[in-house]
């Protein structure tokens, strides 16, 4: 784990990272939550993000970073301005959850065309279907989708989805282990307390 990781670390399980009995998008229940959008939307976390998707993303050749809205759209932002700060162009977007009703009527919004190569982003992966969604959609648009990247993974079925929907580049910066969860078969067995 890098230094920059190591703080984003500490940021998200002091911003993000809740016990208690929390019902998940799935259905499931959680002993506990990591609510992500309270790092991604924090000054220094924003930062540390951008540096650290910079860091994982800098040698894919890639053209683009992005992925479904909502937790896409701030880390696509700290990924961009991390780029320029480093002297590279790159073009960021999201996918929406729905094709737009009015305007431009667009699905994806940003300058994709076909042909480029992309990065899929998202806060938190647990079963990767929102994800899925978002790797499907710029697929459409013909764009290659290098690498599906989360900033943590709940080691919930994620990288099975993946699989299965031909994706093998798939990378998480954290598991839920690193934040003191303790997994077997996809289940959590025992929260430590950090």
């Amino acid at each position: 784990m890098t230094e920059l990781e190591t703080q984003l670390l500490a940021v998200i399980r002091e911003r993000s990272f809740q016990l208690g009995e929390f019902r998940l998008a799935s259905g499931d229940t959680s002993s506990y939550y990591i609510d992500g959008k309270m790092s991604l939307v924090h000054s220094r976390a924003a930062a540390l993000i951008g540096e650290v998707l910079y860091e994982r993303t800098k040698d894919l050749n890639i053209d683009a970073i992005g992925g479904l809205e909502v937790g896409a759209v701030p880390m696509t932002t700290a990924a961009v301005i991390s780029y320029h700060h480093h002297g590279r162009e790159i073009e960021g977007f999201w996918v929406r959850d729905e094709v737009k009703s009015h305007g431009t009527k667009k699905l994806i919004e940003g300058g994709l065309t076909p042909g480029m190569r992309v990065v899929i982003v998202d806060d938190v992966f647990t079963q990767g279907k929102s994800a899925l969604k978002a790797v499907k959609a710029v697929k459409e648009k013909g764009c290659i989708v290098v690498r599906v990247l989360a900033l943590v993974d709940r080691l919930a079925g994620a990288r099975e989805l993946f699989r299965q929907n031909g994706i093998e580049d798939y990378e998480a910066v954290f598991d839920i282990e690193d934040l003191g969860v303790i997994v077997d078969a996809g289940k959590s067995l025992e929260v430590v307390a950090h």
